[in-house]
């Protein structure tokens, strides 16, 4: 009995679900004009993963700077069950509908691909961009049917404008999603300068993955720990997920803050996260970048960041090249490089908003 339960459950469509949530759930009222002109950030995070919490952050920023007068909207992934169906009684059909950037688009992460499909569904009227993303449905067949709903829903919107934010993505989703704009701009948190104040700086700051994007070996990685701790002294873990049980939603831009100041702290930060090379391009810190399992952190750093000689990419594990760059950016003087500017890349994207 419970097994045809579970199958009828997988066989309802995700926004009927949603629906029968909102309707057997105290409903939610939103404070929103209905006359006022409106863009909606959709799936904006509150948890602990500070790389999206970034990627809310600039999203809202961009948008604040090209639409002053537009009433800004925040739907934060938990609030999306309750606010979704009311948000779609308030919004007019020239309000824009906007879906976080980020790394979620795919297989990996199903939950958010879902939401994102739903998003789409729910407002056929509207403009949505879906903002700077990596493609990253995966083979398998799970993937594949993933990526096949995707299509389907996404094809049926007539004005709907998918970003990308490195080559590999651009190309798959052109091939994806032939009947959307697609366009490649860079991650969304590349929109924002956090060099200054600056610090000195001292020590090594380790910000380092242990999940499945992982790609170095537990082995490997404990071996280069030892080696860096046993020739800096001076070392600092600091994780771009701090976990959500560490983070409190209201504090969002404090622990933003942190990890900024962190990094802008430190001699180098080694990281094999893609937001932790990020965070080093604007804040302008010495950065040894490790790979991780998919193409989003190459792709980042050859299209838009190669030319920083304080950022330093290693494709394949290689123990002795790694400390003698560690030992090369230890030595840099960052405060002879210019500052990250890739304001003019952000063009297509502006206009797609703005058109």
């Amino acid at each position: 009995m419970s097994q045809n339960i579970d199958l009828l459950k997988k066989k309802i469509p995700f926004k009927w679900k949603m629906y029968m949530r909102y309707y057997l759930s105290e409903k939610v009222e939103l404070p929103i004009s209905k006359s006022k002109p409106k863009v909606i950030v959709t799936l904006a995070a509150n948890y602990g993963n500070l790389g999206d919490v970034a990627i809310t952050k600039a999203q809202v920023k961009f948008i604040e700077d090209l639409f002053p007068g537009h009433e800004l909207i925040k739907i934060h992934v938990d609030e999306l069950n309750s606010k979704l169906i009311p948000l779609r009684r308030i919004v007019n059909s020239n309000d824009i509908i906007t879906i976080i950037g980020g790394g979620n688009m795919g297989d990996l992460y199903e939950f958010f691909e879902e939401y994102r499909r739903t998003i789409i569904d729910l407002f056929p009227n509207n403009k949505i961009v879906s903002f700077p993303q990596t493609f990253d449905f995966s083979e398998s067949s799970k993937g594949q049917v993933s990526l096949s709903k995707s299509i389907k829903i996404y094809s049926k919107h007539s004005n709907l404008h998918v970003f990308s934010r490195e080559p590999l993505s651009y190309r798959r989703m052109q091939e994806s999603f032939k009947n959307n704009s697609v366009y490649m701009v860079p991650d969304i948190v590349l929109y924002l300068d956090n060099v200054d104040p600056q610090h000195n700086r001292t020590g090594v700051t380790l910000c380092l993955r242990d999940d499945k994007e992982k790609k170095i070996s537990n082995d490997d990685k404990e071996q280069l720990l030892d080696l860096i701790k046993e020739k800096y002294k001076d070392i600092k873990y600091y994780d771009t997920h701090i976990g959500d049980e560490n983070f409190e939603k209201e504090s969002a831009d404090i622990e933003l803050d942190k990890i900024w100041n962190n990094f802008k702290k430190s001699k180098v930060v080694v990281t094999d996260r893609l937001h932790g090379m990020i965070f080093c391009a604007i804040t302008r810190t010495p950065c040894l970048v490790l790979p991780n399992s998919n193409h989003k952190i190459a792709g980042t750093y050859y299209q838009w960041l190669s030319d920083l000689k304080y950022i330093r990419f290693i494709e394949k594990y290689d123990e002795r090249l790694i400390i003698d760059s560690i030992d090369e950016l230890y030595n840099i003087d960052v405060t002879s490089s210019e500052k990250l500017n890739l304001r003019e890349k952000y063009e297509p994207l502006l206009e797609a908003l703005k058109d």
